[in-house]
């Protein structure tokens, strides 16, 4: 058949022998002729691009490429027409028959746009045509594939419909494209794009999706998370930084670079950052926590202590505000307790040690019995402290009930 024969073929006889095969190519209502049909479009493509190891001439090279694009324009047109008979279709061939005709006549262009063919473009005219009759389709592939939640074709086919705009043959036709369209479909390709991984992608397209009106905050997040794994800090923490001055109610941008900002030992960056926010809106308790987080860091418990009472003031459930509280306090206890202990006994410097020890231990005991309250599963992290607590304030009852719970903690599972 087509492949055997054409093996001794050139160019020129290959692209004529594939027009033929293109040309007697039709639907077939027996599936033994649908079948062949198929093959002799397959093994016509695969003559034409074998043709091509050997072809050295431009205008050849190229149109053994136009040609490979009709052998799926004439797939396409026989899916088309299963559709328009109501008849059982491959919905998958539909659209890759669009995919790879696109692909084909972009090679096509480019071979003649790389040559020193005198500007000339023999296919262009023709090519650009059957690229704006199956632009939509190529669309409603990546569509198709959104519904089908496989993301990794959804993305394949998105991408090209946004790429091929720039094709050579297309530009003209999408010169300062303003089309809504364009910037939904780069949203689509920023969440499917994420979802698979492909980092590149969603940086790429990130510009053109933040000009939908829709979730521009999940796109900034988007953005910023690629950034981060593709291990480009630089651009993850200026992309964070934008997304705390055009999102500030979107709360990743600021707590991801608080986190970095304390983990880099950053903290009058964290702390400007942080007032910033607090100018902002004065009433989330979340920018004021992140102030007394970096207080924490810092050593400076008094500040930490006087930033959790504000959030206390506005969310007096609040777990971590209480726990740093009460953290703060037994930590101020323990330099108490340590400066003490480096003093005379008797002295007034042991018995001024020892009434701030007592007191910043008195001082603990609300907020971290508050913890205890609203998260008793969490023994591991209140026991502890309520331990120092009770003990140094000679509460016997409670001193030991907390050893019986530090106790259990210690025990191996069964």
């Amino acid at each position: 058949m087509f492949g055997v024969c054409c093996q001794t073929l050139d160019g020129a006889n290959v692209v004529r022998e594939a027009r033929k095969t293109i040309k007697n190519a039709r639907y077939e209502e027996n599936g033994d002729e649908a079948k062949k049909v198929r093959e002799r479009l397959d093994a016509a493509e695969k003559s034409l691009m074998d043709a091509l190891s050997g072809e050295k001439k431009v205008v050849k090279r190229a149109e053994l490429y136009y040609t490979a694009a009709l052998v799926q324009c004439r797939l396409n047109d026989i899916e088309n027409e299963k559709i328009y008979l109501k008849r059982a279709y491959d919905t998958v061939l539909y659209y890759n028959s669009i995919y790879n005709a696109y692909k084909y006549f972009e090679k096509c262009d480019s071979v003649e746009l790389a040559s020193d063919y005198k500007g000339r473009f023999k296919f262009r005219s023709s090519a650009r045509k059957r690229l704006l009759e199956h632009r939509a389709n190529l669309l409603n592939g990546g569509r198709f594939y959104l519904r089908k939640k496989n993301y990794t074709e959804a993305f394949r086919f998105l991408d090209l419909y946004l790429s091929s705009a720039e094709y050579p043959a297309l530009k003209s036709d999408f010169l300062n494209q303003t089309d809504t369209m364009y910037s939904r479909v780069a949203y689509w390709i920023i969440a499917t794009g994420y979802h698979i991984g492909a980092y590149e992608g969603v940086i790429r397209y990130a510009p053109m999706a933040l000009r939908y009106f829709k979730n521009q905050q999940y796109v900034q997040e988007y953005l910023c998370r690629s950034h981060l794994a593709l291990n480009d800090t630089a651009a993850w923490v200026k992309e964070l930084k934008r997304g705390i001055v055009n999102f500030p109610d979107h709360t990743y941008f600021f707590t991801s670079l608080q986190e970095f900002l304390n983990r880099k030992g950053k903290y009058d960056d964290a702390l400007l950052f942080a007032d910033r926010m607090i100018q902002y809106d004065p009433k989330n308790a979340l920018f004021w926590y992140a102030k007394a987080l970096v207080y924490m860091r810092k050593d400076d418990y008094k500040n930490c202590i006087a930033n959790c009472d504000v959030v206390l003031t506005l969310d007096s459930m609040n777990i971590e505000a209480n726990y740093f509280k009460g953290l703060a306090y037994c930590n101020m206890a323990k330099a108490s307790s340590d400066a003490m202990k480096k003093s005379e006994l008797k002295s007034a410097a042991y018995r001024k040690y020892r009434t701030e020890m007592m007191t910043y231990y008195a001082l603990a005991e609300e907020p971290l019995e508050q913890v205890r309250r609203l998260s008793p599963d969490k023994a591991s992290r209140w026991a502890p402290l309520l331990y120092q607590v009770y003990l140094n304030q000679n509460k016997g009852a409670e001193f030991d009930e907390m050893e019986r719970i530090i106790r259990d903690i210690k025990k191996p599972e069964k």
